[in-house]
C-alpha cells in the first residue's frame, strides 16, 4: 500500500511520490496534485493501488441532522475501520453535501477513535444509508440524478414497500410458495381475510423497526387488535376496524397478509433473522440469527421488544440447504427489478411440516447483536466494495 495526504487547514488532499509517472487518482476522476513538503498539519491515509488509481473511496449517505449526520454511527465506524485496515477509505455525507466537485462529509480515524471533517472527490460508490423513508422520498431523488450522470454504483437504492415487494416475489413460481396470503388494505379485503384466517397481520406498506404492525385476532363476532406498544381493542365490527386504520393513514398505505401458524418457542413467536450479501453476482447467507417476540407476541423485533435466542436452543433443527437455496431464489429476484442491491435482511418462520414462509424483506439490515454476525457482514460489505471498484479484486475475508 502507498500512502495519500489529507491536509486538515486547507482541507485538501496530495501526494508526495515524485517517481509516479502518472497521476495519482481517487474516486471518480479526481487526479492528486503532488507536494514536495508536507504542510503543518496533515493526516495520512494508506491506499491499495491498482496502477495509480487509490482506493476505494466510499461514500456513506446518511441522514442529515442540524449539525452533522444521524444514523448507524457504530456501523459507519466498522466499515472505516475494514476499509483502513485493506486500503480504502469511507467518507460519510448528507444529500445537502454532494455536489458534482466531490462530497463534504466526514472520516473517522481508527486510530485516533475520532471524526474529521473531510473534502473528498466524488466517491467511486455511494452506500445508501438514509435513515428513514421520508429522508428518501426528499433527498434521494437529487442523489440518484448526480450517481447516474457519473456512473457511481448507489447502493442500495431504497427501502423496500411492503406491496411492491411482495408481488416482485409472488411473480416468481417458487418463491410464491412461501410467501403468505398478502392483499392491499381495504374493508372488503380485510373483511375476506378475517373470515379465512383466525388472525391476521395488518402493516404500513413503508415502515421499518417492527413500526406499523398490528394483529387482529378474530373473537368470535368481534375483533381483538394487537400492537408492539402491547395494546389491545377490541372492535366491535370490520366497519370499525376498517376506519381505526383509516385514521392512521389512508387504508392504501397499509398490506393485510395471513398470519402463519409457526412452531412456537417457550410458547412464543420466533422467526429466523437471515443476513445476506452480494457475492460474485449471487446472493449468499452471511448469517443467521433468531428473534423472538416479547409478550405483545406481535412482532420479533427487538426495538419493539424482541429478544435474542440461540439457534442452537430452537425446538428443531435448521434445514440450512432450503434456506440458502430461498436466499439465493430471493437475490435473484430481487436483482431484476433493483440494479445495485449489495445486501438484504429476512425474517423466516417455520411451520410444524417445516416449510419456511417469508415473513419480511428488508433493503437496509439492521445490526446483529451477535458478534460472528456483526464481523461477517463487514467483511462481506469490504469485499463488496472491493469488488463493485477496483479492477484487481482482493479477496480479504478469512
Amino acid at each position: 500500500m502507498k500512502q495519500l495526504y489529507y491536509d486538515l487547514n486547507k482541507q485538501s488532499w496530495y501526494h508526495n511520490s515524485p517517481n509516479v509517472e502518472e497521476n495519482v487518482s481517487l474516486g471518480k476522476y479526481y487526479s492528486v496534485p503532488y507536494k514536495d513538503t508536507h504542510p503543518t498539519d496533515y493526516q495520512p491515509f494508506s491506499f491499495l493501488f491498482d496502477d495509480n488509481k487509490a482506493g476505494p473511496l466510499i461514500g456513506i449517505l446518511a441522514s442529515p441532522k442540524q449539525e452533522g449526520f444521524i444514523g448507524n454511527i457504530g456501523l459507519f465506524k466498522r466499515i472505516q475501520r475494514s476499509l483502513h485496515q485493506t486500503g480504502g477509505i469511507s467518507v460519510v455525507f448528507t444529500p445537502d453535501k454532494l455536489t458534482e466537485n466531490g462530497i463534504n462529509g466526514y472520516c473517522y480515524l481508527p486510530t485516533h477513535n475520532h471524526w474529521i471533517k473531510m473534502n473528498a472527490p466524488l466517491p467511486d460508490l455511494i452506500y445508501n444509508r438514509l435513515y428513514s423513508y421520508e429522508d428518501e422520498e426528499k433527498h434521494l431523488e437529487h442523489v440518484q440524478n448526480l450517481a447516474d450522470l457519473y456512473h457511481i454504483p448507489l447502493f442500495n437504492p431504497q427501502f423496500f414497500d411492503k406491496w411492491e415487494l411482495y408481488l416482485q416475489l409472488k411473480s416468481h413460481e417458487e418463491l410464491a410458495a412461501h410467501l403468505p396470503h398478502t392483499a392491499l388494505l381495504t374493508e372488503e379485503a380485510l373483511e375476506e381475510f378475517l373470515f379465512n384466517y383466525p388472525a391476521v397481520y395488518v402493516k404500513k406498506r413503508k415502515s421499518t423497526k417492527g413500526n406499523g404492525v398490528s394483529l387482529i385476532v378474530r373473537n368470535g363476532y368481534t375483533f381483538l387488535l394487537k400492537t408492539t406498544s402491547t395494546k389491545t381493542i377490541l372492535f366491535p365490527t370490520i366497519k370499525k376496524l376498517a376506519q381505526y386504520f383509516n385514521k392512521e393513514g389512508t387504508l392504501p398505505s397499509y398490506i393485510v397478509q395471513e398470519a402463519i401458524p409457526t412452531i412456537p418457542f417457550d410458547g412464543k413467536k420466533f422467526d429466523y433473522r437471515i443476513l445476506a450479501h452480494l457475492k460474485q453476482k449471487h446472493f449468499v447467507v452471511t448469517g443467521i440469527g433468531v428473534r423472538v417476540a416479547h409478550t405483545q407476541q406481535v412482532t420479533t423485533h427487538v426495538p419493539a421488544g424482541g429478544v435474542i435466542a440461540n439457534v442452537d436452543d430452537l425446538p428443531h433443527s435448521i434445514d440450512l440447504t432450503k434456506i440458502e437455496r430461498l436466499i439465493k431464489q430471493c437475490g435473484k429476484q430481487l436483482l431484476t427489478f433493483y440494479d445495485a442491491l449489495g445486501e438484504f435482511s429476512a425474517d423466516l418462520g417455520v411451520t410444524q411440516d417445516g416449510n419456511y414462509y417469508l415473513f419480511e424483506l428488508n433493503a437496509k439490515p439492521m445490526d446483529f447483536d451477535e458478534p460472528t454476525i456483526k464481523k461477517a457482514s463487514i467483511d462481506r460489505l469490504t469485499n463488496l466494495f472491493y469488488e463493485q471498484t477496483m479492477n484487481q479484486i482482493k479477496d480479504f475475508t478469512h
